[in-house]
Parts: structure tokens; C-alpha cells; sequence
């Protein structure tokens, strides 16, 4: 019976997990909380085909002048990018020199007695 008591309490507990908290009844429900809907709602209409757009396409010159526009913000956008690195690069000092690790001066204080 003991044995058999870890067990029913896992799956107690794991049923109890499907459980809604709001049912149990010593948590239960705020009292400022809606009431509950009496039917379930509906789902959503995910096969309806919406209406045809009323807006008209681009016209070829537009999409060109749009592209072009586009093209000239990139290129402008590089340039900035770029000066601002050269800038930063410029104004960075250089960075410190390297100290020796210690791992690596026990093996050159091992390597010098090794030599004796």
C-alpha cells in the first residue's frame, strides 16, 4: 500500500493539472470577474476570401521613382555608416598591449629549471 501511494498522488496531481483553477472550490472565482458565456464562441471566419482591394496598383513610373528613392537612401545610409567608422576608428585610442598570462610564466619559469 505504501508503494502504491507516490503513485496515486502523481496522478492526482497530473489530473489536476487539466483541472481549470477558477473550479476548485476553495480558490473559486474573484467576485469582480464576468460571468461566464452560457454558449462557446465562435470561430474565427479563416476561410472568408476578403474583398477585392479598391486601391489601385502602382503604375511602372511610380515603382521606378520609388526604387530609385530607395536605392539613393541605401547608398546614403553606407556612406554614413562608413564615415562614422572611419570617425569612431579616428577617434579610438589604440588598444593596450598584451600581458603575459601567468599559465604561461609557470611554463617558462618550469622550462628555465628544467634547462639547469
Amino acid at each position: 500500500m505504501h508503494r502504491a501511494t507516490p503513485a496515486i498522488l502523481v496522478l492526482a496531481l497530473a489530473l489536476a493539472g487539466c483541472a481549470s483553477v477558477a473550479d476548485v472550490p476553495l480558490i473559486g472565482v474573484p467576485a469582480n470577474a464576468p460571468a461566464r458565456p452560457t454558449t462557446p464562441g465562435t470561430y474565427l471566419p479563416v476561410h472568408d476570401i476578403p474583398p477585392p482591394r479598391q486601391e489601385q496598383m502602382l503604375s511602372l513610373d511610380e515603382q521606378t521613382r520609388i526604387e530609385k528613392e530607395l536605392s539613393e537612401a541605401r547608398a546614403k545610409g553606407k556612406e554614413t555608416a562608413a564615415s562614422d567608422a572611419a570617425a569612431i576608428a579616428a577617434s579610438a585610442p589604440p588598444p593596450p598591449a598584451k600581458a603575459k598570462q601567468p599559465a604561461a610564466r609557470k611554463k617558462a619559469e618550469g622550462a628555465e629549471k628544467a634547462a639547469k
